[in-house]
C-alpha cells in the first residue's frame, strides 16, 4: 500500500463510527433557541437524553427538561412529554387532534396517545392483549368511522399510525387489511382462437365472468397490496358455412359449435390513493391462464339436387374436445376505484386489460381482452 494512502485510510476508519451513528440535517429546539446540526445514538434511542452535535463540531447532551423536541430532515420527530411523573423523550409517529407516541427501550416498544394535553398509555400488558383496543375505543369514540374499525387495530407502529391518522381525518376510507369477496364481470375477447376447425370465428366476443377478489396489504404508507383475481369465464358460439359443387350438384352445409371455460390466475401489485372517500388505484403483474373445459364439435350435412329437390345423402360429425385446453402466460394491468359501503364492506369497480402470449404447448396466437368487473370485499 502506498505510504500516502495510509493516513487517509486511518482517517476514514476513525470517521466510520461517526458516519454510522450521526444523523445529518437534524434540528433541536429548546425554549429559546433552534439549533441545526447532527444527532447521535438514534439507533438505540435514550428516553432520558439526546446527544446533539452543533455545526461547529461541539457536542452536548440535552435532557427532556432542556429540549422541547428534536427531529430529522426525513420527518421523524421526538418530543419531550411528562408521563408517570417523569419527563422523557417520545417519538411522535402521528400528530393531530390525537397524537401517537412511541417509546423504545431495548427491544420493547410502548405506544401512547396524546389527547387534549393528556398522555394515555396503550399498554397491552395490562392483563389483556386487547386492552389497548379498549383504550382506543374510549378515546376515539367521537369519530364513529374509526370506532367501528377498532377490531382491525394491531399493536404495531404502521397499523396504529394509520389508524390514528384515519381518526384525525375522520373520513371513511378502505382500511388496509386482508380482504376477500366475490367478483362478477364481462370480458371482450379478441381473436379467441385461430383454427381450421373454426374457419369463421368472430374476431370479438363478449363473455361473462365470475370469481374471487383477494387482497393482502404489504405496506400502509404508501398503500401497496398483493392482489389476485381468480376468475372463470365462459363463452360459446357457433359458425356456419356452405360449399356447393356445380358439377356434382352436391352442397355441404357445415355448422361448428364451441363451448369453452377459462381460468385466469393473475398476481398483481396494487397501489391505492387513500386520500378520498372514493379511492382510485392502479395494479399490474404477471398472469397465468388455463382452459378448464372445452366442448367443440362440427356437423356436416351433404345434399344433392335430385329430381328437382335437395336430398340428404350424408351426415358427418367431428368432435375436438382439446381445441382450447391450453396454458397461457401473460401480463395484466388495471385501474379502478374503491368505494366504502361501511367500515367492514368495500366495493371495487374496475377494468383489467390482459395480454396472453403464445400457448406453451401448441404455439397458438396470443389473446388480448379488457374485462370490466365489480367486486364486494369483506
Amino acid at each position: 500500500m502506498s505510504q500516502s494512502l495510509k493516513p487517509i485510510l486511518a482517517l476514514l476508519l476513525l470517521a466510520l463510527p461517526y458516519m454510522l451513528t450521526a444523523q445529518k440535517e437534524a434540528y433541536l429546539k429548546t425554549k429559546d433557541i433552534l439549533y441545526y446540526g447532527a444527532i447521535h445514538g438514534l439507533e438505540k434511542p435514550n428516553p432520558n437524553k439526546v446527544t446533539f452535535e452543533f455545526n461547529n463540531g461541539n457536542k452536548k447532551d440535552f435532557t427532556p427538561e432542556e429540549a422541547l423536541e428534536f427531529g430529522l430532515a426525513d420527518g421523524r420527530k421526538w418530543v419531550a412529554r411528562d408521563h408517570n411523573d417523569k419527563r422523557q423523550f417520545f417519538e411522535e409517529l402521528e400528530d393531530g387532534k390525537v397524537s401517537l407516541l412511541l417509546q423504545e427501550q431495548g427491544k420493547s416498544k410502548s405506544y401512547l396517545l396524546e389527547k387534549d394535553g393528556e398522555i394515555i398509555a396503550l399498554d397491552e400488558e395490562n392483563g389483556s392483549d386487547n386492552y389497548y383496543k379498549d383504550v382506543l375505543s374510549t378515546q376515539l369514540e367521537d369519530c364513529y368511522l374509526t370506532e367501528k374499525t377498532i377490531r382491525l387495530a394491531k399493536y404495531k407502529s404502521a397499523n396504529l399510525t394509520y389508524f390514528i391518522s384515519q381518526y384525525n381525518d375522520c373520513v371513511h376510507k378502505p382500511f388496509p387489511k386482508f380482504r376477500i369477496g366475490p367478483a362478477v364481470g364481462v370480458r371482450m375477447y379478441q381473436n379467441v382462437i385461430e383454427s381450421k376447425f373454426f374457419p369463421n370465428v368472430p374476431e370479438e366476443h363478449i363473455a361473462p365472468s365470475i370469481g374471487a377478489y383477494i387482497e393482502l396489504p404489504l405496506s400502509y404508507r404508501p398503500q401497496i397490496f398483493l392482489v389476485t383475481q381468480l376468475t372463470v369465464a365462459h363463452y360459446s358460439f357457433s359458425t356456419q358455412n356452405q360449399f356447393s359443387n356445380i358439377e356434382t350438384g352436391i352442397t355441404s352445409q357445415n355448422t361448428h359449435y364451441l363451448k369453452h371455460t377459462d381460468l385466469d390466475i393473475p398476481l398483481m401489485l396494487k397501489y391505492r390513493f387513500p386520500y378520498y372517500k372514493i379511492s382510485p388505484y392502479i395494479q399490474a403483474g404477471p398472469a397465468f391462464q388455463m382452459g378448464l373445459s372445452t366442448k367443440a364439435y362440427s356437423l356436416t350435412d351433404r345434399y344433392q339436387f335430385l329430381n328437382g329437390q335437395n336430398t340428404l345423402i350424408e351426415e358427418d360429425g367431428y368432435v375436438d374436445s382439446g381445441a382450447l385446453n391450453n396454458k397461457y402466460f401473460g401480463a395484466v394491468g388495471g385501474v379502478g376505484v374503491e368505494i366504502p359501503i361501511n367500515p367492514y364492506i368495500t366495493s371495487v369497480v374496475g377494468v383489467n386489460y390482459s395480454v396472453y402470449t403464445a400457448d406453451v404447448n401448441t404455439g397458438s396466437n396470443k389473446k388480448t381482452y379488457p374485462e370490466f368487473f365489480v367486486a364486494v370485499t369483506f
